[in-house]
Formats: C-alpha cells, structure tokens, sequence
C-alpha cells in the first residue's frame, strides 16, 4: 500500500515498513506502526492502543521524522497503571510532562534515551532499536 503526500521536493510515497509491540508482561498494550517513504525514507508513525480506538481523523503523518529527530516511546511508571505515549524528538530536548514524581526535566540524551539514568519513575525508549520486535514496558533496569 502507498500513500503519496505531497511535501518538498516530491510526493512521499509510504509503505509499511515496521512495527514495535508494546507488552506489559504477557500482556499486548499497543503497537507502533512504522511507515516510511520509498524515496527519501523519512517516516511516518501511528500509536495504537489496546482498548482504544484512537484511528486518527488526519490523513497521512502530520508529523515526520527526519535526520536530526527520532521517534521515541515514553513512558511514566508514576502510577500502578504504567502511561506511555510517542514522541518525535531532538536529542537534548525536553519531554513535557507532569506526574506526581517528576522531580527533574526529562531530556532525551544523545543516544535517545533518558539522559537522567538515576530517574526510577521514567523510561525513553528509541523506536529504532525494536523494529520488528517486542518492547516491554515493565519497570527495569534502564539500559543506555
């Protein structure tokens, strides 16, 4: 399937490409779907949640990543019900968020990941690094 959006230089044409499983222990809670255009290979995200239907009203990808952005998923272990969402980020920029335990700025390090490794509440995790594969969004570890 190919979705021609006119933008730039040409019309992007995009074709399924990945997607990352979001697991809580055995549990499916979502999956990012990763598209990306066949010429200049940009992509194109969608988060969809389990329980949820949040199909978008917008045709296409509002938002695309680029040379110096990556996607990433987020998520706030805060609460007993962990909450996640889907960012397009630069490194060193600031995730805007709010929770009962976020004593420092959450800034996304060079690597795309948490820059503050002694923060227990939250995770960033490059979308990158699980194409095709499961992401579990159990509290851990972090990994750099």
């Amino acid at each position: 399937m190919s979705t021609p959006i006119s933008a730039g230089p040409h019309e992007h044409e995009f074709r399924y490409y990945a997607c990352v499983n979001l697991f809580r222990g055995m549990e499916a809670v979502g999956v990012v779907d990763v598209w990306r255009c066949a010429i200049c290979h940009v992509k194109g995200t969608e988060l969809r949640v389990q329980g949820l239907n949040n199909l978008s009203a917008e045709a296409g990808f509002p938002v695309l990543d680029s040379e110096d952005t990556r996607w990433v998923v987020f998520v706030c272990y805060a609460e007993e019900d962990p909450k996640f969402d889907l960012f397009n980020v630069h490194a060193g920029e600031e995730i805007q968020h709010e929770c009962v335990e976020k004593s420092a700025p959450i800034v996304v390090s060079k690597v795309y990941s948490m820059e503050n490794n002694g923060d227990k509440y939250h995770r960033v995790y490059n979308l990158d690094d699980y194409l095709n594969e499961n992401l579990e969004l159990t509290l851990g570890p972090q990994t750099v």
